[in-house]
């Protein structure tokens, strides 16, 4: 009965090293950096046209937002570009100080026309700032 419960758990940390590596690792991306006054942008090949869009409307938005929280971040804020999925959205790690955007934006009929990229780096930018706002003034 024990050496089921071995070969049970190989097989799992097995698989699960094997599954979690190819759904999120993307070896044959080839990523490029740049940094602007407050963001470090990360994008691969194929988002380069959105990675300077998104610094653009990212330097927009800075003084906005961190003149109405009053708070600026310590360092730069880390956004990654990417289109490895057919998804849409953004994500914000708060105590990274990172966000991930997808590059493609979802876009169907009834949803209609607006600026995205504008609107998510926005919104998860805000995250970023409301969130290590309000944790530096608990302390």
């Amino acid at each position: 009965m024990k050496n089921i419960y071995i070969i049970y758990i190989f097989f799992i940390v097995t698989i699960s090293g094997l599954v979690g590596q190819s759904l999120y690792n993307h070896p044959e991306l080839k990523w490029h950096s740049f940094e602007t006054e407050h963001f470090v942008f990360h994008f691969h090949d194929e988002t380069e046209n959105s990675a300077r869009e998104a610094a653009t409307v990212a330097e927009y938005i800075y003084e906005p937002i961190t003149s109405l929280y009053n708070y600026e971040p310590p360092e730069k804020t880390q956004i990654i570009i990417k289109d490895t999925d057919d998804f849409t959205g953004g994500t914000a790690y708060f105590f990274d100080n990172k966000i991930e955007i997808w590059a493609t934006p979802l876009a169907f009929d009834l949803r209609g026309a607006h600026r995205w990229l504008q609107n998510v780096i926005t919104h998860e930018f805000t995250h970023i700032i409301q969130i290590q706002s309000s944790v530096l003034f608990r302390h």
